[in-house]
């Protein structure tokens, strides 16, 4: 990652914070739209190359706010579930990796969608998304139906197993769609993924996942935020904000105490 910490150095400033927040917002809108004005709006925002070559650029942008459902139930979970797994992903890389993450999720599905001449869709972005979490957080634990406790790791298998079958029995622009729209993921945990190499996040929560089934630690508590001058923590202080410094030189972050009284690390 020594490139995008690079990047990060030189254009932190720019990146959005509380990312999938205003992308929520987005499919908000798009959906009571869709509701109000009816299922005609639909054509007029997907992303069609045909149409955006005519000059409907729009196109490039309103189709990364149509929502995956329109079913008022399954579009309020999906909202939850994605504001929550982007939020998560956002404290745990910084603002910028994580849109970085998202944008070129976007940018690649443009890219795909232009070259099958197939529409646009966040399907395969939320998908990423969904994967990245899991391959962080493996042991977390959803409840289906707000009911039965399952492994964020083992949804992740259905989802790879739902895209080998897409892959297998579509046909070559659905292949194509699925392999660069992906092509985030890969690029940040393919090569980390094949040699079994677990982030710090990782082996931090799993460690404490295995002394808590053991009975030899308290119920886990992952902190996400770290003072980088006195150590304080979310977890050991929950009052306290934290923040990124934008001189410093690197992913550092404080307290609200220090972040303008601190020596910048250049």
């Amino acid at each position: 990652m020594n490139f995008l910490d690079k990047l990060e150095r030189k254009y932190r400033k720019y990146a959005i914070s509380n990312l999938m927040l205003y992308i929520l917002c987005g499919n908000g809108f798009v959906f009571l739209l869709y509701h109000l004005l009816g299922p005609g709006i639909y054509p007029l925002i997907v992303f069609d190359m045909g149409a955006i070559l005519q000059g409907q650029i729009w196109r490039i942008i309103t189709f990364v706010f149509i929502p995956n459902t329109f079913s008022i139930i399954w579009f309020l979970f999906s909202a939850f579930l994605y504001y929550y797994i982007g939020r998560e992903l956002e404290y745990t890389w910084g603002v910028f990796k994580f849109n970085i993450y998202y944008f070129l999720g976007v940018l690649l599905t443009i890219a795909a969608s232009a070259l099958t001449r197939s529409p646009g869709t966040t399907l395969y972005i939320n998908l990423s998304l969904f994967l990245a979490y899991a391959t962080l957080f493996p042991d977390v634990q959803f409840r289906i139906y707000f009911i039965i406790p399952v492994k964020v790791k083992y949804l992740a298998f259905i989802n790879v197993a739902f895209l080998l079958f897409s892959f297998i029995v579509g046909g070559l622009a659905t292949k194509i769609l699925i392999v660069i729209s992906l092509l985030n993921y890969l690029l940040f945990f393919g090569i980390p993924f094949l040699k079994k190499r677990q982030t710090h996040t990782q082996r931090h929560f799993n460690k404490e996942h295995r002394e808590f089934k053991k009975g030899t630690a308290a119920p886990i508590r992952v902190a996400f935020h770290k003072c980088h001058v006195c150590g304080k923590t979310e977890v050991s202080h929950p009052d306290i904000e934290f923040r990124y410094c934008s001189k410093c030189n690197g992913n550092y972050e404080y307290c609200m105490e220090h972040i303008k009284d601190h020596n910048h690390i250049l």
